[in-house]
């Protein structure tokens, strides 16, 4: 593998490790804060995981980022 190949994959395994702790961080606190439901909480854990099946690390650092570029006040309810 080329230098610069496993220097961006250590790069997106950093970003993912970031973004994964920052946003399992802000679901367990709305949890914690009754802002949302177990069953919901479960769902925001484990969707991200899912993902990473079909498009990869990137696309879950992208959803993180989404979710939590709403800070202070993520909503949480899914839908539109």
């Amino acid at each position: 593998m080329p230098i610069k190949a496993l220097n961006d994959r250590k790069k997106l395994s950093a970003d993912f490790n970031e973004a994964n702790d920052a946003f399992i961080d802000e679901v367990l606190a709305a949890l914690q804060a009754g802002k949302m439901p177990p069953e919901l909480a479960r769902a925001y854990l484990a969707h991200p995981i899912a993902m990473m099946h079909t498009d990869g690390a990137q696309a879950v650092v992208n959803y993180f980022d989404r979710m939590l570029a709403q800070r202070p006040n993520i909503d949480w309810m899914p839908g539109d």
